[in-house]
């Protein structure tokens, strides 16, 4: 039996002939240069938030909010107060710091789900 004149059918089953697809593309030789795209990424830039309610994106449910601002005590308040407490002001004038919202750190949450978004310190 001549195997050049009639292949074998069953040998060859599933499998593609030689010459049926082009060869495979060549790879870089050495000596040309391998260029490496970066991989782009999104950067949400807002305003940065401080002591007024802000826009920004929730990083918990990617809505895009305003900020509900909460005022809470913080170093500012209490040096402050050491200070006027230190000059004499003892009878209640070292206490105005903690009514003062503008001495205070701003807590900002997002009003969809409530999630602590940023702190703002003033000091």
């Amino acid at each position: 039996m001549d195997y050049n004149k009639e292949p074998n059918l069953a040998m060859n089953a599933g499998y593609p002939q030689p010459g049926m697809y082009p060869p495979p593309p060549s790879y870089t030789s050495p000596g040309q240069p391998v260029v490496v795209a970066p991989i782009a990424t999104t950067v949400v830039l807002g305003t940065p938030l401080q002591d007024t309610p802000g826009a920004t994106t929730c990083p918990v449910c990617k809505q895009n909010i305003v900020t509900r601002i909460q005022y809470t005590t913080g170093l500012l308040v209490w040096l402050i107060f050491g200070v006027l407490l230190l000059f004499g002001c003892w009878l209640g004038c070292c206490l105005i710091p903690f009514c003062l919202d503008s001495c205070k750190d701003v807590d900002h949450f997002c009003p969809n789900c409530n999630h602590h978004v940023y702190k703002y310190k003033r000091m």
